[in-house]
């Protein structure tokens, strides 16, 4: 990279690191030629701005907090609740204190609206004695911060009212007071550690291969958060701009140092694995009917798209990538919205199928930018027509009127039904090339009918196992030399 593009991608400015559910703090962000670094400001904690909106609850600020007034009757008194989780927000609590503090595990906030609040029987000054039968009366801050985070839906919390404890929550104005805990950020990444109440020490992501994606933070829709991930994906920090447009312009350098640095990543993979010619590397997230979407690093190669969970820091992790599609069975069939499933839905999506042994696959997956989607389906579809021409030929065993026999398929010259011995062709049974095929047909279970006219009407071949990789390899041949006739853009 020349001096020019190394000073083009420098960028500095305020920006809020979030820590937990309803708290941020002020951080100055810089970027250079490959880190993002967060440096703590001065006095840089403070909670989300009130929201004009009620649904606003979840952001934690003084009028969204919960201060039902207390009984006098349940001072000191043993009592038992049983809390629903909620998808988002948790329980909907802050705790303070812990045995390192001389002091019991204290709710010093509870936010309007979610899980605790809204069973009516939890206060400000309620020590947790116990959870699911966890007793806490000993526990550190942060072991009882593991125990509630370990809890199921279902929360069964003992407790007791202390109001003297109460009385100091209220009347505590420093930033700095409480120590808060809830639910981590609205999209916790496995492996991510969730940062204590107060940054002390700057904190870096490598650019390399980062995913930095746009989110929303319910309910606040106003549209300035991202996300950046590191290609460990060990590493995250959920971040907020003062507007739209600076969020936008974040997004879009650190978007462009990681592509900068793109060059460098393939080499590296390619100084690991000789044989590898990377196309393309990217970040994408697979779309599922059941579960959260997934995030994955897709690299195509000039015969396969492999998905990785984070970028492969070794041959053996190259090697071993958690699914392949073969290019030369794949096909794209869709690229932007989609109307037969409610996963299509997104503009920012494309779908893929592959044929294999046990049958069709389809995959769906999502992208963040109208210019990744373009890049994604080019680079698809061309990589398939590229495989077909790279591969030429393939050949699968078969039966063909009771005779044990093998079938090629070969781009230039098309079908033939072979036996052999020792690995030699002994004698053709058929010949024939693509032009010739009219039609062609599977039972999907293991028949595949090829129609080419003529006296011999249409063959019936029996595959022994499910006919779609081969139907499919037959559909990447056909398109590679509609390709060659510049028919296909």
């Amino acid at each position: 990279m020349n001096m020019a593009a190394a000073m083009k991608a420098q960028k500095t400015g305020l920006l809020e690191l979030r820590v937990t559910v309803d708290r941020w703090i002020r951080v100055l962000a810089t970027l250079t030629e490959d880190t993002l670094t967060l440096n703590p400001g001065e006095g840089a904690e403070e909670h989300t701005k009130p929201n004009p909106n009620p649904s606003g609850a979840i952001n934690g600020d003084p009028p969204n907090l919960s201060s039902s007034p207390v009984p006098e009757t349940i001072t000191n008194v043993k009592r038992t609740v049983r809390v629903t989780k909620q998808d988002v927000g948790g329980l909907g609590i802050s705790i303070k204190g812990g045995k390192e503090n001389k002091m019991p595990i204290l709710i010093s906030k509870i936010f309007k609206g979610l899980a605790a609040d809204q069973t009516e029987a939890l206060y400000v000054g309620d020590a947790i004695l116990s959870v699911n039968g966890y007793d806490l009366r000993e526990a550190t801050h942060d072991e009882a911060v593991q125990a509630l985070k370990k809890t199921g839906k279902e929360v069964i919390l003992e407790v007791k009212y202390i109001k003297e404890m109460s009385a100091f929550f209220k009347s505590s104005g420093s930033p700095g007071a409480t120590l808060p805990w809830d639910s981590p950020p609205s999209t916790p990444q496995r492996g991510t550690e969730v940062l204590s109440a107060e940054l002390k020490e700057p904190r870096s992501i490598p650019l390399k291969m980062c995913q930095v994606s746009r989110k929303q933070c319910p309910p606040d829709t106003e549209n300035r958060y991202f996300e950046v991930n590191a290609s460990s994906r060990k590493n995250s920090v959920f971040l907020r701009a003062k507007d739209p447009a600076m969020a936008q312009s974040w997004y879009n350098a650190i978007q462009a140092g990681a592509a900068n640095l793109l060059p460098r990543v393939k080499e590296e993979l390619k100084s690991m694995q000789p044989g590898i010619e990377v196309r393309h590397l990217g970040w994408i997230t697979e779309q599922v009917a059941q579960g959260p979407e997934r995030p994955v690093l897709a690299m195509l190669t000039d015969r396969d798209l492999l998905l990785y969970p984070s970028l492969p820091e070794s041959k053996d992790s190259i090697s071993s990538p958690t699914k392949s599609h073969p290019l030369i069975t794949t096909r794209l069939v869709h690229s932007g919205p989609g109307k037969t499933s409610p996963l299509l839905d997104s503009e920012l999506s494309f779908g893929l199928r592959t044929g294999t042994k046990q049958g069709v696959e389809t995959h769906v997956f999502r992208v963040d930018s109208a210019k990744e989607l373009s890049t994604w389906t080019h680079l698809l579809v061309e990589g398939c027509h590229n495989a077909a021409e790279l591969i030429k030929e393939v050949t699968t065993a078969c039966s063909w009127n009771g005779k044990e026999c093998t079938l090629g398929v070969h781009i230039d010259e098309g079908f033939t039904l072979f036996t052999e011995e020792m690995g030699v062709r002994k004698s053709i049974l058929l010949q024939q090339p693509f032009e010739r095929l009219r039609m062609s047909s599977d039972d999907g279970v293991r028949m595949m009918f090829l129609d080419f006219g003529g006296p011999e009407a249409e063959i019936q071949l029996d595959l022994h196992c499910c006919p779609k990789t081969i139907v499919f390899i037959i559909h990447s041949f056909l398109s590679a030399k509609v390709k060659r006739l510049g028919l296909l853009a």
